[in-house]
């Protein structure tokens, strides 16, 4: 059954209403233009025969005493598969009947005025007429044809028996047209129900990942819109998943992370509190929790910035910026952790290359790749600037080890750090910005050593 207030439900008395108004229609019209079949076949026939008729008593004698019975009997025609009675008039001139087969109209009765004129003259008669209290369809000619006067032969037809075949054949196309909404009725609910079925699927797959159970693929074996719909959410799932478990990895990493320099500052806090470091130990102490504070402090700051991508109130001033001008500022900034590790940092960039850019993101980008760079490198990082068909190619290159294929996989996940790795963040930052200015970043290994970084960012017009 079809539960009350469904689609299917819906559909199936949408579909039997259109075939109810259809069978209604087809009926009225069926109707009409049989009838008007009817009546013109059967007046057709009749004119024929009372030309025929016509032609063989024309040249009778005694045309006021009538023609000896010559035309006692009964007129029949075959219409439709059923044989259909007709009656016959001989009448003069003056309406007189000379001979008649129907028993309300006796031979010496008198017509009314105009009856034979309505039935004769063309251009006058309407198909029916009305004789002795009872409708006939008829027609008539006038055994003179040359003068269209005298003694008129009329054959007729009883309405009635027209209805009679009417009605039968009415009655047969309501049969048909309440089997065939049966068969209608029966496919539209079979139809329904396999509309149905599909979207009972995907509500129960709604439901399960508004409770966050993925995982579970539905088969929507249709190829209309229905199937596609089951595919796309199918799709959204597995997204959902991939997103879920990264908020989870997520969560754990940041509480880890965060842990760690909360754990340094509270335990050389308390220390020194309790008088455990003294001196120089207490002022080591507190340089400890000094640093660790920065370090949770960027890591905060990070993580922020993160979550404020791709909501509005992470606001992007674009505005023309110089590129050289960038890059100096992110080279600058690192030019002392390089030199604590023995780095040389090596800048190769063309002036007067502008950009339509967030500047001061666009900085911290690059600081967070040379960063990453000084890190790894041994001795030198590149970082070199290329213009190539219509866009620019910044490339920053350290001369390290290079990424290892777990790093290459993972590098832009939130919280990994591969070997020497800071806090996780800067290259998911990086990569967050270069996208929000339309540009793209890729990682690799130099063929000779060394991992590089590549960011690609379109030039301004």
């Amino acid at each position: 059954m079809l539960n009350q207030g469904s689609i299917a439900r819906r559909i199936a008395l949408s579909h039997l209403m259109v075939i109810l108004l259809t069978g209604l229609l087809m009926g009225a019209a069926f109707w009409l233009l049989l009838s008007r079949h009817l009546e013109q076949a059967a007046r057709d026939s009749l004119q024929q025969d009372a030309l025929n008729v016509a032609g063989l008593v024309s040249g009778l004698p005694s045309e006021e005493d009538g023609h000896g019975g010559m035309m006692r009997g009964m007129f029949t025609y075959h219409m439709l598969g059923r044989v259909i009675q007709g009656e016959y008039l001989l009448v003069n001139r003056r309406g007189l009947v000379l001979e008649s087969s129907i028993e309300q109209i006796p031979v010496g009765s008198v017509l009314a005025a105009g009856v034979v004129e309505q039935i004769v003259a063309p251009g006058i008669y309407e198909g029916r007429v009305t004789l002795g209290g009872e409708r006939y369809v008829a027609a008539g000619r006038y055994l003179d044809q040359q003068t269209n006067r005298g003694s008129t032969v009329l054959l007729l037809t009883r309405v009635a028996g027209l209805d009679e075949i009417r009605n039968e054949l009415l009655v047969l196309f309501l049969i048909s047209l309440s089997l065939a909404i049966l068969v209608a009725l029966g496919m539209t609910v079979l139809l329904a129900r396999h509309i149905s079925r599909p979207l009972k699927l995907l509500q129960e797959k709604a439901h399960r990942v508004a409770e966050r159970n993925f995982g579970w693929q539905i088969e929507v074996n249709t190829r209309d819109e229905l199937g596609e719909l089951g595919q796309a959410i199918n799709a959204m799932d597995e997204k959902l998943a991939d997103y879920d478990r990264a908020q989870r990895q997520f969560f754990q990493n940041a509480s880890h992370e965060l842990k760690s320099p909360l754990m340094s500052i509270l335990g050389y806090s308390e220390g020194v509190r309790d008088g455990v470091f003294k001196g120089a130990e207490a002022r080591h102490a507190l340089d400890v929790v000094a640093r660790e504070t920065g370090r949770l402090k960027n890591m905060v700051d990070e993580l922020v910035f993160l979550a404020r991508q791709g909501n509005p109130s992470q606001i992007y001033n674009f505005e023309e910026t110089e590129l050289q001008e960038v890059l100096e500022q992110a080279v600058d900034s690192q030019q002392v952790l390089a030199a604590e590790r023995g780095v040389v940092l090596k800048l190769d960039a063309p002036s007067e290359v502008l950009l339509r850019a967030d500047g001061e993101k666009l900085v911290r980008v690059f600081i967070n790749l040379v960063t990453n760079a000084v890190r790894h490198a041994i001795k030198e990082v590149q970082i070199k600037a290329e213009i190539q068909k219509g866009a620019v190619h910044i490339t920053v290159r350290d001369d390290g080890i290079g990424f290892t294929s777990e790093d290459l996989q993972h590098l832009w996940e939130r919280f990994y750090k591969g070997a020497r790795g800071g806090s996780g963040l800067g290259l998911p930052i990086a990569r967050a910005i270069v996208e929000e200015h339309g540009g793209s970043i890729r990682a690799g290994n130099v063929p000779g050593g060394g991992a590089e970084i590549e960011v690609i960012m379109p030039i301004e017009n």
